[in-house]
């Protein structure tokens, strides 16, 4: 079954949108072209594309030789910063869509029998359009816990999944509040990962690129909130605030166990040493002035600075 569609409307008013004046202010006429072809091979797709690293060098070398990969993803996190596509979708999934987009596709999808989009990426609302089936696709399983959009999908429509959507077998369930458990279970992990990301962006450094965004979320897999928040603390006590060091303390703490820091302890051992030195001042002092000659070679102990 096809899934894109041959053509799309492009509104008169298009180039006097704020946000793609913004991204032209910027980037010139590269910018509208680049936002332009990337509607076009969104619908020839659907309603989506996977945005990455392959897909910028891929769409970049279809753009022309002008249109690098670097200039691409500026283009393209332009766009997202200033709404023009989706920023939760593109932040947790990678893709590149928009409510308006998807209601486009579904307007021009409207004669055929149903029309699929998957749970994740969900903008619109689907008893708008009555050929729309929502579906739970092998992405949405893969990415189970990590779609960041679920919360302003699922949680406000439970009740009309439930009753109007075939969206699996899992919707056929009697009562509400069997799908209402899974979705707040969901939104746990969902704070979990918000958490991190803040907690991470406060005390190490803003998130640079899609690469360490999805390190994050592995390390959240593998270790959980709260050891990875005690890492991140160990990190920045120690003046080492790089993604790597964090996972450096995680991988020995899993190898070799939790290693509490006791800071009374560092204090003491530190106080320890400030007395040592002390007294070896002191004996040097006295022993100066033992083997010296004259009250002008007299050094008092009791002189020599602490």
């Amino acid at each position: 079954m096809k899934k894109g569609i041959d053509y799309f409307p492009l509104d008169v008013d298009f180039f006097e949108d704020e946000k793609i004046q913004l991204v032209s202010a910027r980037f010139g006429v590269k910018g509208e072209i680049l936002t332009i072809r990337l509607l076009t091979r969104i619908y020839h797709n659907g309603y989506f594309i996977k945005w990455d690293e392959d897909a910028a060098f891929l769409f970049s070398k279809s753009a022309g030789q002008e249109i690098t990969p670097s200039l691409a993803n500026s283009i393209v996190y332009d766009l997202v910063k200033r709404g023009f596509f989706d920023e939760s979708l593109f932040n947790s999934l990678r893709i590149l869509t928009s409510r308006g987009i998807q209601e486009r596709f579904l307007k021009a999808c409207e004669r055929r029998k149903f029309v699929e989009i998957d749970q994740c990426m969900l903008l619109v609302d689907p008893t708008d359009f009555k050929n729309l089936k929502v579906s739970m696709s092998s992405l949405s399983m893969h990415l189970k816990g990590k779609c960041k959009h679920d919360d302003n999908i699922l949680d406000k429509n439970v009740d009309i999944f439930q009753k109007n959507v075939d969206i699996s077998k899992q919707s056929k369930v009697e009562e509400s509040k069997v799908e209402e458990s899974k979705v707040e279970g969901e939104e746990d992990t969902l704070s979990d990962f918000q958490k991190l990301v803040k907690i991470y962006q406060n005390n190490i450094h803003p998130i640079s690129s899609p690469i360490e965004r999805d390190k994050l979320s592995s390390l959240l897999d593998d270790f959980g909130l709260e050891i990875i928040t005690k890492a991140i603390e160990r990190s920045v006590s120690r003046g080492k605030r790089n993604i790597g060091y964090v996972t450096a303390i995680l991988n020995n703490w899993q190898q070799n166990g939790y290693d509490e820091e006791n800071k009374t302890d560092k204090k003491q051992t530190a106080a320890d040493r400030r007395k040592a030195d002390r007294e070896r001042r002191r004996a040097r002092a006295m022993e100066i002035d033992s083997h010296g000659s004259g009250e002008c070679n007299r050094m008092d102990p009791k002189r020599i600075p602490e």
